[in-house]
């Protein structure tokens, strides 16, 4: 496309002449530090990747039905807010407002939003601390909160609470029961998400794309993670990404994939992560040091 592109911009120039200015432009993606961040950069984003298909040792490391932390976090749950499943307070608001399908796409394009705003760190952002902070905060919190502590604290969420724990008397029927009738309404991309991760879960397939996993919620610690890399922008993005973070947080909720301390969970250790890698960083990278072709 920019080849064809520069060929239609100048053709009094001729071919050569607009082959010229594209390779100078092409220069600054394909030499220097840009291509090195970009380079290193797009490898170290894949970790993501890796932890599709890792999360799914998390069931037979520490299986779900033999530590239980579902039954602990639910009661902790309901603690923390009074006595009261944030379910059943959260379900009836969103309800009301007839957004429960605004929901499930917002949690869709949690992915489109991750993929862009990590292009954007990759090719776009010109400053050189900020753009390192987001990434080593990418990467630790897929390590140590979407690995590491998912595996340590292995629960399977709301939704699949009933299925797992059929003892503990249903507290999470009123989920199952919405989304059951948002299904009959217009099909859903998270009961469609629902389906497929319990058919990969009782699957005897020890690799899958995905797997259960509650405990942190990754949707919130990377929807916090574009939150403090918006606030380093402006305060207009820093708005907008709090106000997505909100919407995936209700969702989280509303849909049943995720208790609410997980989210609390996600937004603390992001915040920890953010904050040394800051501290980190600060002793080597000036927070106003841009990459060497922009700075020319």
């Amino acid at each position: 496309g920019a080849f064809f592109g520069y060929l239609a911009a100048a053709p009094e120039d001729g071919v050569e002449k607009a082959l010229e200015r594209l390779d100078t432009a092409t220069c600054n993606y394909t030499s220097g530090q840009r291509l090195a961040y970009a380079c290193v950069g797009f490898l170290a984003l894949q970790v993501g990747n890796f932890f599709l298909i890792s999360k799914s040792l998390i069931a037979a490391a520490n299986p779900f039905s033999k530590m239980k932390w579902d039954i602990d976090f639910a009661a902790w749950d309901k603690a923390l807010h009074f006595g009261v499943y944030p379910h059943k307070f959260i379900i009836p608001f969103v309800n009301s407002l007839h957004l429960g399908h605004t929901l499930d796409r917002a949690y869709v394009f949690w992915f489109a939003v991750m993929t862009f705003v990590g292009g954007y760190n990759l090719f776009g952002d010109k400053q050189v601390h900020r753009r390192l902070r987001y990434l080593w905060g990418y990467v630790l919190s897929w390590v140590l909160l979407g690995s590491i502590m998912a595996t340590a604290f292995s629960s399977v969420g709301p939704i699949f609470f009933n299925g797992f724990f059929p003892e503990e008397g249903g507290p999470y029927d009123m989920i199952v029961l919405n989304l059951r009738e948002m299904q009959q309404q217009s099909a859903t991309f998270a009961d469609m998400a629902r389906r497929l991760l319990l058919r990969w879960a009782r699957s005897d397939t020890l690799f899958d794309p995905n797997a259960i996993s509650a405990m942190p919620s990754m949707h919130i610690a990377i929807a916090w993670l574009v939150v403090l890399y918006a606030r380093e922008f402006n305060r207009w993005l820093f708005a907008a990404a709090l106000a997505f973070c909100a919407t995936i947080f209700l969702g989280s909720i509303y849909f049943g994939f995720h208790y609410a301390i997980d989210a609390y969970a996600s937004v603390i250790g992001v915040s920890i992560i953010w904050w040394v890698t800051g501290k980190c960083l600060d002793c080597r990278y000036p927070r106003d040091l841009r990459l060497q072709e922009d700075a020319a």
